[in-house]
């Protein structure tokens, strides 16, 4: 249900738009604070500030904008930018006053993050309608991060009715200016097919935009692309610079897709060492499937000294993060009692977690647990209908076991 409690800081119910830059006489505080503070897509810095969308060091800008609001109290300007940087920092009591002010008097700025605020209800009652009409204004003044905010009201129905169609146009109108996340918002789009005609060669431009503007999460989804062939001719050496881009920047699928290639020596020379540093890395940043890859290195002792117990730990990590085919790799450990005590019904949960999501490998396992009864009943029937998908999914020992069963 929607909250319907208004904020009344702006008297009259009309915020015109104020296009501000510098005062005439910007003394050095006001430029120490636009120099950290003010945005890269405002009036009267575009393309020279240093705030961009999701990047922004709100310690700094409230260091230096603090003693110039101190000089000059009323510039709505530098409580725009102050009243930002709190909020960016979770300090949303002393911004909320400085965006009130900001924002009535029309600073895009303030309306975006005083919007935002609103919508999260971030120290604020939230006013989810209010909050959208906010960024709606500033949206269509052209301010970019407003068009990634209200991408997102419209995407999830916060404050406006859901619109997949109305959230890809603002979607598009921040990736057109450059911004990374909506560029790879829409080039997810497209690839799934969700809202657009799907199009792996769109897709694959706009995860290029983004990896060609240095967005690490844009460069590993360029590297898969190419390492699959989607959307482009598939190229090794493409898929394994893109791989190692994104990696150099500490991004955590970038580092286990860059220890794939490495373990496997895929563009390079194989090296399950590198390639266990690499996955103990992605492992650092909480990435399930690198996990899962270290854990299958520790379990044979590839690269890295066996550690059946670890290998567990890790499975058990990353099959509680979804990953499917850690649940199949950790329901064999507790089958054979490998790292740790034999455990038949614990084996059966993770079997059947992995099945229930159409892992060919946990639909087959779990078929044959029904074949032979453990962990429960014996039910042939059963087992032929699980091995029956799995093999609809390509998996040869799934048709072997059918085959057994007469089909």
């Amino acid at each position: 249900m929607r909250l319907r409690a208004r904020l009344s800081f702006f008297g009259m119910g009309l915020i015109a738009v104020a296009a501000m830059a510098a005062p005439a006489l910007a003394t050095a505080l006001f430029d120490n604070c636009a120099a950290v503070a003010a945005s890269k897509y405002e009036p009267g810095y575009e393309g020279v500030g240093p705030v961009d969308v999701g990047y922004f060091s709100s310690f700094d800008a409230i260091d230096a904008c603090v003693p110039a609001l101190a000089e000059d109290p009323s510039n709505i300007q530098i409580k725009a930018w102050l009243g930002n940087a709190y909020a960016a920092d979770e300090q949303p009591g002393k911004a909320l006053p400085l965006l009130q002010d900001a924002a009535a008097a029309g600073n895009l700025v303030a309306l975006r993050a005083l919007g935002d605020l609103l919508i999260l209800g971030k120290g604020v009652p939230q006013d989810l309608a209010r909050g959208t009409e906010m960024l709606t204004i500033a949206a269509e003044a052209g301010f970019v991060p407003a068009e990634l905010s209200l991408a997102y009201s419209y995407d999830f129905g916060d404050g406006v009715v859901q619109d997949v169609a109305t959230a890809l146009k603002w979607y598009l109108a921040a990736a057109e200016a450059g911004v990374a996340k909506a560029q790879l918002v829409v080039a997810r789009r497209y690839r799934d097919g969700s809202g657009v005609e799907q199009s792996d060669t769109e897709a694959f431009a706009w995860f290029k935009r983004a990896a060609d503007a240095g967005d690490a999460e844009g460069q590993y989804e360029l590297g898969r692309a190419y390492l699959e062939g989607r959307g482009v001719k598939a190229s090794e050496p493409n898929a394994l610079a893109a791989f190692r881009a994104s990696s150099e920047q500490f991004f955590g699928d970038g580092m286990n897709a860059l220890g794939y290639m490495t373990q496997l020596g895929i563009g390079l020379e194989a090296d399950p060492t590198a390639a266990a540093d690499l996955y103990a890395s992605a492992k650092g940043r909480n990435v399930a499937l690198g996990k899962h890859n270290l854990a299958l290195l520790e379990e044979d002792g590839t690269g890295v000294t066996p550690d059946a117990a670890d290998a567990r730990d890790l499975y058990l990590e990353a099959a509680r993060a979804g990953e499917p085919r850690a649940a199949v790799n950790l329901a064999l450990m507790y089958l054979s009692g490998a790292g740790g005590p034999a455990d038949p019904a614990e084996a059966l949960r993770w079997t059947r977690m992995a099945a229930n999501v159409g892992n060919a490998a946990g639909l087959n396992n779990l078929g044959r647990l029904y074949e032979l009864g453990i962990g429960v009943a014996a039910d042939t029937a059963r087992a032929r209908e699980l091995y029956a998908r799995a093999a609809a999914e390509g998996y040869e020992l799934a048709t072997e076991n059918l085959a057994r069963l007469g089909g």
